[in-house]
């Protein structure tokens, strides 16, 4: 969560930018904004398993991409992960966007 107000009106102006540019590329994934500073990808992979990433802005400005997966019948995680984009919220939204993009 980000408590500065200046910089979470930042990252929310680039957030929305951001999740302009994800509609257009990832057209089948699930968007959804949440926060001033997070936007959760989730992929429906078969009835049984949920695949759910989040593009999350850290309390500092930097931009993190996580990725749970679970059974939907038990929601038993199956993995966690975070990984730091080395972009931050000074960066153009096509810079966060594309190291996305190379981890999905």
């Amino acid at each position: 969560m980000i408590f500065d107000k200046e910089l979470r009106a930042e990252v929310k102006i680039q957030r929305d930018a951001i999740h302009q540019l994800l509609k257009h590329h990832l057209p089948k994934c699930e968007l959804t904004l949440i926060g001033d500073s997070e936007i959760q990808l989730t992929w429906h992979s078969n009835p049984h398993c949920i695949r759910e990433t989040l593009l999350t802005c850290s309390m500092y400005g930097d931009w993190q991409f996580e990725e749970h997966q679970w059974e939907s019948q038990t929601y038993v995680d199956n993995y966690h992960y975070s990984t730091d984009l080395n972009v931050d919220y000074t960066s153009p939204a096509n810079e966060v966007v594309n190291a996305l993009m190379k981890l999905l």
